[in-house]
């Protein structure tokens, strides 16, 4: 039985304050208390005494609500990875890959999610090592991709590759993206990198951006394997990337190393919509030639 349950937004989003007032009676009840971040959003009022701290948010939640778009989703996400509190997503906008319920709907299948009726998905994650002068400055959990780019310079920037400290390339481009099968439908696709169905937590994707070399393609890299990305351009502004949130700075013969991590993250899916429907809602697919799907 869920005792506690936190929800999540964009700081900004005071449009969702109803909504976010209705959950909370509704799990109240169920006997389900309410934590909630502490943010300037819900500084006054009666929601003021939902409020806590980031350590108890991840420590005492049980079942994490999750208010918005995919970016929102992420944000959240990236808290809870290695923990098993599932996360439900609401999506306040369009159909997202990541928050599959709408408003309307949401109260239903909360009283089902509540009874622990709802399917759980498990994703895989990756971890992104910053390695500079043979010392480790960051690692950050990947649950969408970890992005290395050239920030503002127009000039090509140069790296060289290694899977399992064996050679495979150096090339020149735009950048690098490595992306989780979850991500493989984000910046990845968009640079035209294979979609991986998130139900394959054994690979990630490797996919140059704009590369200067028409042999250079996409690969799909075992998760076990560790791949190391050495800087070779002494460039500033370069950037890593983390799920299209967190840039943290790099410099020329910094080395990134990322693998698959033992962290995962659950997801509630929708009883009723699988991720083929959504891959066809999203890309347009299914469509005959007067239009309907």
């Amino acid at each position: 039985m869920i005792k506690t349950a936190s929800i999540h937004l964009r700081p900004d989003d005071a449009g969702s304050l109803a909504l976010v007032g209705g959950i909370i009676a509704f799990l109240e009840e169920r006997g389900i208390a309410t934590l909630l971040p502490d943010i300037e959003l819900f500084a006054d009022g009666a929601l003021k005494k939902h409020r806590a701290d980031t350590m108890e948010l991840v420590a005492g939640s049980e079942l994490v609500i999750v208010i918005g778009g995919d970016g929102t989703f992420l944000r959240t996400a990236r808290l809870f990875a290695g923990k098993r509190a599932p996360l439900f997503g609401i999506n306040r906008g369009r159909l997202g890959f990541l928050t599959e319920f709408s408003p309307d709907e949401a109260f239903h299948h909360l009283d089902e999610v509540v009874a622990g009726k709802h399917p759980v998905s498990e994703r895989s994650t990756l971890d992104a090592s910053l390695i500079r002068d043979g010392k480790e400055l960051r690692t950050a959990t990947v649950i969408n991709d970890a992005v290395i780019s050239k920030g503002a310079f127009s000039r090509p920037i140069s790296v060289r590759l290694e899977l399992d400290d064996a050679f495979l390339n150096c090339y020149s481009g735009d950048g690098l993206i490595i992306a989780t099968p979850t991500g493989s439908t984000a910046y990845s696709l968009s640079a035209g990198g294979p979609i991986v169905i998130p139900s394959i937590d054994s690979a990630y994707v490797l996919n140059p951006i704009c590369p200067h070399m028409l042999a250079v393609r996409p690969m799909i890299i075992p998760a076990q394997t560790t791949l190391r990305v050495r800087i070779v351009s002494d460039f500033e502004n370069l950037l890593l990337t983390i799920d299209g949130q967190e840039a943290i700075p790099i410099e020329g013969e910094d080395e990134i190393r990322v693998r698959g991590s033992e962290k995962k993250v659950h997801l509630i899916q929708h009883p009723a919509r699988d991720y083929y429907e959504i891959l066809r809602r999203k890309l347009g697919w299914g469509k005959n030639v007067n239009g309907d799907g």
